[in-house]
């Protein structure tokens, strides 16, 4: 939806002129304007961590701005053995490809307990073939195109690399050989990495693209540590009927928000959105985001003929 046309609604609704503005422009300008201008007080962000990191030194070298940083992602999705593999597929498939990848705590990395991984491999990869790629207006189409041309080949350097670094892929695009890549409609079929070491670039930088490497884990802390050896921190995700697991591993996950047999975009509102470490500052929902543009101040009244 266009800010312009909600900017048109806001004043419709009878809001006073000024009291919210629509302001366009790329980031180098209109972005740095803002993050600089001495008059603005907070500001509010959601995008890329370097993007953060700019804002944040912009504060810092002007007049300490308050931030509120909701930033990149890379989470991980836990899957133990007494899962129900089936659902645990059906729903980080969707994660990683909802919105063709394009969503901050997509599970773009999932760990898979050693005994059930092929077979959840299978499931994940017959989830991720049966997407139909198209016209996203389209009803019958569940799997659009990237956001425009640079992220298209950003996500393709990515898939380059990824074929580099890992000992296996898994192209989920059926007719590859008639049809190798569209430029023009930017699409990207999901594809699956396994086996891929944990410091290559494609299990660390986020990708925001249908790209996902699944690797394998023997034991709970194994899992854990795999899973917060990373800068992000911004949604995890675990699968278990076994509670005192979920709430064990759920306490070490280093991650502002977490699922238990549940995972992205699975949210509740009514409590605080944000992430741990690179994934952001402050929280973000209905009840906290007010908190950030409001000043605590402490008053001290003198009453005559009282105390000292």
């Amino acid at each position: 939806m266009q800010p312009w046309k909600v900017s048109q609604w806001i004043e419709a609704c009878g809001f006073p002129k000024g009291v919210i503005n629509v302001i366009s422009g790329h980031g180098h300008n209109s972005g740095q304007a803002l993050a600089e201008h001495m008059k603005v007080r907070a500001l509010s962000f959601t995008g890329s961590t370097n993007t953060g990191r700019a804002i944040q030194i912009a504060s810092a070298k002007t007049n300490l701005k308050k931030v509120v940083f909701e930033l990149g992602g890379k989470s991980p999705a836990l899957i133990f053995e007494d899962a129900d593999i089936e659902q645990a597929a059906k729903e980080t498939e969707h994660s990683i490809n909802w919105n063709a990848g394009q969503t901050c705590f997509a599970n773009s990395r999932i760990y898979v307990q050693e005994s059930i991984k092929e077979k959840f491999i299978e499931a994940f990869s017959n989830l991720a073939r049966s997407r139909t790629v198209g016209d996203p207006t389209n009803p019958d189409v569940n799997h659009g195109p990237q956001a425009d041309k640079t992220q298209y080949d950003t996500v393709q350097r990515y898939i380059t690399l990824g074929k580099e670094e890992a000992s296996n892929s898994i192209d989920t695009n059926t007719n590859a050989a008639k049809d190798p890549g569209d430029t023009k409609s930017l699409h990207v079929h999901p594809i699956i990495f396994t086996d891929v070491p944990e410091d290559s670039r494609i299990a660390k930088e986020e990708i925001f693209g249908p790209v996902v490497i699944i690797n394998s884990f023997s034991t709970e802390e194994e899992a854990i540590a795999k899973a917060n050896d990373t800068e992000y921190g911004l949604y995890a995700s675990l699968y278990t009927k076994d509670l005192e697991r979920a709430l064990r591993v759920a306490k070490k996950l280093e991650s502002g928000m977490l699922g238990v047999n549940c995972t992205s975009p699975t949210n509740c509102w009514d409590l605080p959105f944000g992430g741990w470490k690179g994934s952001g500052t402050g929280r973000e929902s209905f009840m906290h985001s007010m908190e950030h543009y409001l000043e605590h101040k402490s008053v001290y009244v003198r009453v005559s003929g009282i105390g000292g």
